[in-house]
């Protein structure tokens, strides 16, 4: 799916400027904490579906990649 210019944006920025944190690795799934503008977010990879989750309004609404997991996929350097 493709990403808007945007969301492609602010998730360069967030990953610029360290915002992204791996907290958790199991065998199943990798939990990340992102801090975003106003909120700090939870995203989610399902290493097995190779999905991501977020908890963000913009994820929730659109089911769309946000800022939040472009930042994650820029830093882990995973492709869905």
């Amino acid at each position: 799916m493709k990403v808007s210019k945007e969301v492609r944006r602010k998730g360069y920025l967030l990953f610029k400027k360290g915002k992204v944190e791996k907290v958790l690795e199991t065998d199943k799934r990798i939990h990340f904490k992102v801090r975003g503008e106003t909120d700090v977010h939870s995203v989610i990879f399902d290493k097995e579906k190779r999905k991501f989750s977020c908890d963000c309004p913009w994820f929730s609404l659109k089911e769309r990649t946000c800022s939040h997991i472009y930042a994650v996929k820029l830093k882990e350097k995973i492709k869905d």
